[in-house]
């Protein structure tokens, strides 16, 4: 049995998260191309240690915690909202190239957020409308596949690849430059695209 991780990003009260939710690849479950599929090495990603942490509890996901005043995070949040024009013009009018239209949504549970990725976007209404393209953690009325909507200034994240390319994606992005050379060799075989420095 092969472990794979499932990356989302959640938000709890006094930290924003990475949940990393392995499952069997026998499993039966919806697998889009954005999600980012990266195998366990070693102790996890290359980072500090002091700034991000793995923890992990017996039946839950692993998690890096990023406390809240990670500027770098932030910054990733902020750009998402202020470049969303962008990827609703690429959902409302995408080329041959572009595929696998993604936004991250977050969602209140009792204790805090939890930030999930939305497949299958579409634009209307002021609103983007998709479906729950990672398990969620703390969400016992969320599940994969379930479709839903989220306002444009609510989301933390969007992304899309173009040409094998990822376009947007700001926390991936935070994440991946975290990986060792190997590890992002290995993230980006299993993402099917390629992450390049903006």
């Amino acid at each position: 049995m092969q472990m794979k991780m499932l990356v989302d990003f959640n938000r709890c009260p006094k930290t924003l998260a990475v949940a990393f939710y392995f499952q069997n690849n026998n499993q039966d479950i919806m697998k889009h191309q954005l999600l980012l599929l990266i195998p366990l090495l070693g102790a996890g990603c290359a980072h500090p240690s002091h700034v991000r942490q793995v923890t992990t509890a017996e039946g839950k996901p692993a998690f890096i915690h990023v406390h809240d005043d990670d500027a770098e995070m932030n910054r990733a949040v902020k750009k998402a909202r202020k470049t969303v024009g962008e990827f609703i013009a690429a959902v409302q009018h995408p080329t041959t190239t572009q595929r696998d239209f993604e936004v991250k949504k977050p969602f209140i549970y009792k204790g805090g957020l939890e930030h999930i990725w939305l497949s299958d976007i579409e634009f209307h209404g002021g609103h983007f409308h998709g479906r729950v393209n990672n398990r969620p953690n703390h969400l016992p009325d969320v599940k994969l596949g379930d479709c839903v909507s989220v306002n444009v200034n609510e989301i933390t994240d969007w992304a899309y690849v173009d040409k094998d390319m990822l376009v947007g994606g700001y926390t991936i992005r935070i994440l991946v430059k975290d990986l060792t050379p190997e590890q992002k060799k290995i993230f980006e075989s299993e993402a099917n695209y390629h992450v390049t420095k903006e």
